[in-house]
């Protein structure tokens, strides 16, 4: 059995890979541009959009369940929490790729 995290065929999955991708180049574009124009510090923004995320996930759970919960809230922000940590684990795995292209991208402006 194929690990394709509950997609039909590779296809789909590819093409979810291609939407995220795009609204993720959207929303980060929008959210830029506003830090940029209210001068915001980049420790700031990132404080900012963590606390975004962690309410939007709070908010999915207490409108998507019939019956929300204290416990239901605190073991899906168990499992947000999770998914944050792989995710940055995945990424720390490609700093050494993310940190070169920084770099070239610097140095040819």
């Amino acid at each position: 059995m194929s690990d394709n995290n509950g997609f039909e065929d590779e296809a789909e999955l590819d093409a979810f890979r291609e939407q995220y991708e795009e609204h993720r180049e959207a929303l980060f574009e929008l959210v830029s541009d506003y830090a940029d124009a209210q001068q915001i510090d980049d420790g700031l923004f990132a404080a900012l959009l963590l606390d975004i995320a962690v309410s939007s996930r709070m908010l999915g759970y207490a409108y998507s369940v019939e019956k929300p919960s204290v416990a239901g809230l605190r073991l899906e922000l168990d499992r947000f929490a999770k998914d944050a940590a792989e995710h940055v684990r995945d990424v720390k795995a490609g700093a050494e790729e993310f940190i070169a292209e920084v770099k070239s991208n610097r140095d040819a402006n």
